[in-house]
């Protein structure tokens, strides 16, 4: 089952993790809550294209208290101002269906949202510049073939695209094109006939209820 999971994405694409704790310590002691541990976490592809350098908040029990997520907006705000760049954060609860997200920058009112966990992951993946399975996958922990075709369900078989860059947003990672996909191995074989299936159940159940 998956737990739940603070994220953080920086359009640093250099970001330096020493200096987003010291961002993070002065938030967090600002609104009374313990300091979290926080580290990068390597993200695939279409994320780094969309020029998004991606940490996680490791997650404490609340034991009562109050915590980071709780502060999300505010934690935001403040990568937002040190880094001077887009910010935005995601807390989600996948076994509760429940997610919330904040994106700020500088000069700009910030934008919060929460409630299902789908829909709160599709809009974040759109203020990110990215397909929602994208996200999907780094939130289940890695991009396998099972995480692919449980994304692609959840989200409605949204194919993310290779090297997209965020709309409006330059690409970060330089001036050289996108190399093209791989061949589809096994793994991708394999994925594709299961959507397939799916896509048959789901319309053979949708033509039983009606």
């Amino acid at each position: 089952m998956s737990q739940p999971r603070l994220v953080l994405f920086l359009a640093d694409i250099e970001g330096n993790l020493t200096a987003l704790r010291q961002t993070l310590s002065r938030a967090c002691e600002t609104a009374h809550v313990p300091l979290p541990d926080v580290r990068w976490v390597e993200a695939a592809t279409p994320m780094t294209d969309a020029g998004w350098r991606v940490a996680e908040v490791k997650l404490q029990p609340s034991g009562g208290k109050a915590v980071p997520e709780d502060h999300l907006d505010s934690l935001v705000r403040a990568v937002a101002r040190d880094f001077r760049d887009q910010a935005v954060g995601l807390y989600t609860d996948k076994a509760g269906s429940y997610g919330r997200a904040s994106l700020s920058e500088p000069g700009r009112p910030s934008r919060s949202l929460e409630g299902e966990y789908i829909d709160v992951v599709r809009q974040t993946a759109r203020w990110l510049g990215v397909e929602a399975p994208v996200l999907g996958r780094l939130l289940d922990g890695g991009a396998t073939a099972r995480n692919l075709l449980a994304a692609a369900v959840d989200f409605g078989n949204e194919t993310p695209q290779q090297g997209a860059a965020a709309p409006g947003k330059p690409n970060r990672r330089g001036e050289q094109p996108p190399a093209p996909p791989p061949e589809p191995d096994e793994d991708d074989r394999f994925v594709e006939a299961k959507l397939v299936e799916a896509r048959r159940l789901m319309e053979q159940y949708l033509s039983h209820r009606k």
